[in-house]
């Protein structure tokens, strides 16, 4: 493990050992203000990428239109372009109309060539038997961001301990050789409270099943 994240713009008790990613959770005031400020010193201590809004094509997140988000990543990530790696927005795996990497194409549709972004983000929740589609949905995500690479900055797939197991042995492999992944994490680094938990971690100090897997394979 290389970097870390953690929806805001301030590492909050992450290691430093850890290349810490700011994000702009959206543009609104309860989440923008402060940030310009923070990545400047961020950027001067050694940041080596942003990322833009949290999954702006879902109601409970976000929540911005393709057009929005592209006036606003504009605003707000722009000024970074050729200082650090710029993330587009994250994108959930909805295959709905206009959410997923369909929201994502309409957004670089949107941009008309002026946001500028050096990977796509995306997140990925659904059952370990689906693995195929986890793979299909970085070709459609880096598809709609134009052949850029991308960031897979959660994904957690659904079912029993040994269906996961089974799922991150399969994928992390693939993933560590996919020329088009930049990154990626699972969600995530937190106490499950318990060996069996899906969580990377049973305790404070010791990996649950699943984070000894992730961390060893």
């Amino acid at each position: 493990m290389g970097w870390a994240y953690n929806w805001g713009f301030y590492p909050s008790g992450i290691d430093s050992q850890f290349s810490y990613i700011p994000t702009l959770w959206s543009p609104a005031p309860e989440h923008s203000n402060g940030f310009a400020d923070q990545v400047e010193t961020l950027i001067s201590s050694g940041t080596k990428a942003v990322f833009s809004f949290n999954e702006p094509d879902i109601p409970s997140q976000a929540n911005m239109s393709p057009a929005d988000a592209a006036s606003a990543h504009q605003q707000w990530l722009n000024k970074y372009s050729g200082r650090v790696l710029v993330g587009a927005p994250a994108v959930s795996n909805s295959g709905s109309p206009g959410q997923g990497a369909d929201w994502l194409k309409q957004w670089v549709e949107a941009c008309a060539g002026n946001c500028n972004f050096d990977f796509v983000n995306m997140h990925w929740y659904s059952p370990a038997s689906a693995i195929d589609t986890f793979f299909s949905q970085i070709e459609a995500v880096s598809q709609a961001g134009g052949g850029k690479p991308v960031m897979i900055t959660e994904f957690q797939p659904s079912g029993s301990v040994d269906e996961i197991t089974a799922f991150l042995e399969e994928a992390l492999p693939k993933l560590d050789s996919n020329p088009s992944v930049l990154g990626y994490s699972y969600f995530m680094v937190a106490n499950s409270g318990s060996s069996d938990g899906l969580n990377l971690m049973a305790s404070a100090s010791a990996a649950s099943s699943i984070g000894l897997t992730y961390a060893s394979t």
